[in-house]
């Protein structure tokens, strides 16, 4: 495949700046790959209402929107976009995993998320993989700064994300644990906006 690199980067900018050309071609050179990837982790779907396509066209319209709008203002080349599909696909196929376990019963019949992204768990096991999630991380964690300047809700995310119970959260930081759980799904809230 002899394909120009600087290509997606130059379509970036153009999808930047509303060029709605521009969403075609990069859906044209990443929509094969995306949805190989896709499938490859949606092996497991018993829900015949929704395919990989589906995952994938759903990642696409949201991650050019979400570049039209301005959201991914230091998005610069093509491995930050696909980073940015792949994590949004993935993140989806979590979802729809969630939403399908839910109504499960009974709960022990529950698949762990270890089983259902067993493929995802390999790949991250590379250090390019490694250093995505990072810097992937790092955005996430970044946006609760904006929103919190003081490092509260960064701090928060870390501890819960470290398996630390509210109470123990609350109990550190001083707070009560109704405040701490108002802050936690306030993290969830602003970290589902940037998946979409």
């Amino acid at each position: 495949m002899n394909q120009d690199p600087g290509s997606i980067t130059q379509w970036v900018k153009l999808l930047q700046a509303g060029e709605r050309d521009a969403a075609r071609q990069i859906w044209n050179r990443f929509y094969p790959k995306l949805l190989k990837t896709a499938s490859k982790h949606f092996r497991k779907n018993s829900d015949p209402a929704t395919s990989g396509e589906d995952i994938v066209q759903s990642s696409f319209r949201n991650v050019f929107q979400g570049v039209m709008d301005g959201k991914y203002p230091r998005l610069a080349n093509r491995d930050e976009l696909w980073k940015l599909l792949f994590v949004s696909a993935i993140n989806r196929i979590r979802s729809h995993y969630r939403a399908q376990n839910a109504q499960k019963r009974p709960v022990y019949t529950r698949e762990p998320l270890e089983t259902l992204d067993e493929s995802l768990l390999i790949e991250l096991k590379n250090p390019e993989a490694l250093a995505d999630l990072s810097d992937y991380m790092e955005y996430l964690f970044g946006r609760l700064d904006q929103e919190d300047p003081s490092g509260q809700l960064r701090q928060i995310a870390c501890m819960h994300l470290d398996g630390h119970s509210s109470a123990l959260i609350a109990k550190t930081l001083r707070q009560r644990k109704y405040k701490v759980l108002q802050k936690i799904q306030w993290i969830r809230i602003l970290w589902e906006e940037c998946h979409h």
